[in-house]
């Protein structure tokens, strides 16, 4: 019976180093997009029936993913994006003003995902979501275009060493959505 006890205790010693590591790994997910479509009148205008339905399309995407906080910009068109992920999965939202100094809006948002337990959705624009993904030591990306709006960046970031960065796509194609 000790020999069993003590063989268990072993094997337990010898996968917690293995588990901690796995753990150390990945500390959290960072999922960001950029707004859907938005009608184009305005200064700040709402999404138009394709950001609509974009905005649906998220909530698809990302149906089988925790996530523990939603952030956007001051505009509608970002809050829009999110509101009905944030409506499905019952999440908070922290709208950080995209002011005059985008180095302090960018820094905000970090420290919005740094001091948060669990995965984070964005919702950004064309030249905040590369400066983002840059500033969370992901790789360097251009700046979006302004027809895109398709891409869902997924960036997992890790205590040590750079973050690893996964582009693909959600909803329609922005090439069909003009």
């Amino acid at each position: 019976m000790l020999r069993l006890i003590s063989f268990g205790l072993l094997a337990l010693l010898g996968y917690l180093p293995i588990a901690q590591a796995n753990a150390a790994i990945v500390s959290k997910t960072v999922i960001l997009v950029r707004h859907g479509e938005k009608a184009t009148q305005g200064r700040d205008p709402s999404l138009n029936d394709a950001g609509k339905l974009r905005a649906q399309a998220l909530v698809e995407s990302l149906a089988d993913t925790p996530l523990t906080l939603a952030i956007s910009t001051q505009f509608k068109r970002t809050q829009e994006t999110l509101a009905p992920l944030i409506a499905a999965k019952g999440i908070p939202l922290i709208v950080i003003d995209a002011g005059r100094e985008m180095d302090k809006h960018i820094a905000a948002i970090v420290d919005s995902i740094m001091a948060q337990e669990g995965n984070v959705v964005i919702a950004g624009h064309s030249n905040t979501v590369p400066l983002l993904i840059k500033a969370l030591r992901g790789p360097e990306i251009p700046q979006l275009g302004e027809d895109e709006y398709d891409n869902l960046f997924i960036l997992s970031l890790h205590q040590d060493g750079p973050s690893s960065l996964i582009k693909t796509q959600y909803g329609a194609s922005s090439s069909n959505t003009q």
